[in-house]
């Protein structure tokens, strides 16, 4: 007698490359482990596309395995004024008539506080489906609004809404158990993970290195500090420039360039900054390079900077370590999980511009560091894959009686440890 499928759904916000990654590796393993008879996942995304990130939203089957659904052409954005968007209801009323038609038994949500995840989180408790939360959210992010007791209780309410939670890093684990129960599976690991092999081969692919050197405004053979951001306050650019004219200051001609790469609403104090400093000679701003061109940007450069005040994670962190590039990370940023200083990278605190000025001489004149960095940066994030991801993913199937645990099966260990696989360096003092 042929089984019933289980149906599994993932709702997110817009189209990414990284999320296309993910849910494509878990179609592949699905089908891998010969499960396609038992297991069946469909996609949501709420809009086609999101202005932040400038993702092209045209053809977006094409990206994906599994049978996609797009509610609307454009996500909406976040925060509370995003539920009074005139796109919700519809949105919200084709999401309820494809749960239906679905009934999924275990649904992945991007976020706790968009209203088709609380619809699903509601409506699946009709047949006993349990809903989790992909998140990165931890106790210092301060991503839309600041934190106070009453928005933390009101966070509280819409979070414990939830069956588990699948973050990226300890910091967010310890902050969904905060917010939703301690009780629950909360599993670190699981989140903001990205293609660390088609990285690391794409940043040994040389084919583009003048197009790449020519975009970002650089001579031939120059390393360079590189810093590809939003021009919004929290990514702190102001201090990194502050930081930088003071290491230009002592080290003269030996300073290597800074190359800020990105867009965003304060340009033009950026631009208005660096001519203050009169170092325009030595920072070059320009636009964001080809997303397919980032690796092995990443890996020409000296080092890449992170240098937010808040920031759930980073994933250009991630990237850099597997491209093979050191990374300098500010302690406010989730991604300071794996990075282990004098062994891959620096963390520093954001506001600190003496280190950050400090950090940058080090990483001009320490050859031999910089050498051991970049040697051991691909390595490091191996264990924070998509291997990790995926057994993870499992682990909420099994954990939920979805999947019986093979006896020798390693991942089935998750279900037992709320932060079992978490990956928590040991952490030396940066200089």
């Amino acid at each position: 007698m042929k089984q019933k499928q289980t149906n599994l759904l993932a709702i997110f916000d817009s189209h990414t490359p990284y999320l296309a990654f993910r849910l494509n590796a878990l179609h592949r393993e699905i089908e891998a482990r010969g499960l396609s008879d038992r297991l069946h996942l469909e996609i949501v995304l709420i809009g086609a596309e999101e202005k932040s990130y400038g993702w092209e939203g045209e053809g977006l089957q094409s990206f994906y395995d599994a049978k996609l659904h797009v509610l609307s052409d454009q996500f909406r954005g976040l925060g509370m004024r995003s539920f009074l968007h005139r796109s919700v209801p519809g949105c919200l009323w084709r999401l309820f008539k494809r749960l239906i038609r679905l009934r999924p038994k275990v649904t992945f949500v991007g976020g706790y506080d968009r209203p088709e995840s609380i619809l699903t989180t509601l409506l699946t408790r009709l047949w006993g489906g349990k809903t989790g939360v992909w998140n990165d959210s931890k106790f210092n992010d301060a991503e839309s609004y600041g934190k106070s007791i009453w928005i933390e209780l009101i966070k509280s309410l819409m979070v414990a809404r939830y069956a588990f939670y699948l973050c990226p890093g300890h910091d967010s684990v310890e902050y969904h158990r905060f917010l939703g129960g301690r009780k629950k599976l909360a599993l670190s690991d699981s989140w903001d993970v990205v293609d660390n092999e088609g990285i690391g081969k794409a940043a040994g692919d040389n084919a583009h290195d003048s197009e790449i050197r020519e975009t970002l405004g650089l001579k031939e053979e120059a390393r360079f500090f590189f810093m590809p951001v939003r021009f919004i306050a929290k990514k702190n650019v102001n201090r990194v420039l502050t930081a930088y004219a003071a290491y230009h200051k002592r080290q003269g001609e030996a300073s290597l360039p800074l190359v800020i790469c990105g867009k965003g609403p304060l340009e033009d104090a950026i631009r208005r900054q660096v001519d203050d400093l009169q170092i325009g000679a030595h920072v070059n701003l320009v636009p964001w390079l080809a997303y397919e061109r980032v690796p092995r940007a990443c890996r020409l450069s000296q080092a890449l900077i992170l240098a937010s005040t808040h920031d759930q994670w980073g994933m250009i962190v991630n990237e850099a370590l597997a491209a093979g590039a050191p990374v300098l990370v500010s302690n406010r940023c989730g991604a300071h999980e794996v990075v282990r200083n004098h062994i891959n990278g620096f963390t520093f605190d954001p506001y600190d511009v003496e280190h950050i000025s400090a950090l940058l001489a080090i990483m001009t004149q320490d050859q031999p560091l910089i050498d051991r960095l970049r040697e051991n940066a691909a390595a490091s994030v191996e264990s924070f894959s998509i291997d990790q991801w995926l057994g993870n993913h499992f682990a909420v199937l099994e954990h939920y009686g979805i999947l019986v645990p093979a006896p020798n099966d390693q991942s089935s260990t998750s279900t037992t440890d709320p932060v079992a696989g978490s990956n928590t360096p040991d952490r030396q003092p940066a200089p």
